[in-house]
C-alpha cells in the first residue's frame, strides 16, 4: 500500500471525522464565557409638564456585560436604551441608581460594570420667558 493510498484509503470517514472535530471546535468557541463593553443610550421620559432637566444628562452608559459569543451578537444598542422614567416626579433632584436593572438583556448574559453607575437628574419650574 502507497502513502497516497493510506491518505485516501477510507476517505469519507475520514472527511465525517474531520467535519466532526470542526463543528465540536465552532460549538465549544461559542459556548466560552467573553466579556465586551457595550455603549447604550440614555432615554428621558414622561417629563412631567412645567418642569424642565436641569442638570446634564449623560447620553449613554458603558456597559460590561459577560456572556456567551452567540446571547452578546444579540444586543442592539439602538434597541436597548436605558430609560430614565420621570413620571410623577415634582421639582428636586432624584438619582437613578441600579443601572443593571434598567436593562433589558437577553437571557444567559449577565452585567458586570455599569459607568457611570447612578444619574441625577434635577427638575426644576421651567420658566415662561424666553430669555434665560
Amino acid at each position: 500500500m502507497t502513502a497516497w493510498q493510506s491518505l485516501t484509503g477510507n476517505l469519507p470517514i475520514k472527511l465525517l471525522a474531520l467535519a466532526l472535530a470542526v463543528a465540536l471546535w465552532l460549538m465549544a468557541s461559542e459556548a466560552k464565557q467573553v466579556e465586551t463593553d457595550f455603549s447604550l443610550p440614555v432615554v428621558v421620559r414622561n417629563r412631567p409638564p412645567g418642569l424642565a432637566v436641569l442638570s446634564r444628562i449623560p447620553p449613554d452608559v458603558i456597559v460590561t456585560v459577560a456572556g456567551r459569543k452567540a446571547s452578546l451578537r444579540q444586543i442592539r444598542p439602538e434597541r436597548t436604551p436605558v430609560n430614565l422614567d420621570l413620571k410623577g416626579l415634582g421639582e428636586g433632584t432624584v438619582a437613578f441608581g441600579s443601572m443593571d436593572k434598567r436593562l433589558s438583556l437577553p437571557p444567559g448574559v449577565s452585567v458586570l460594570r455599569v459607568y457611570p453607575s447612578n444619574i441625577e437628574v434635577k427638575l426644576v419650574r421651567a420658566s415662561r420667558g424666553g430669555g434665560r
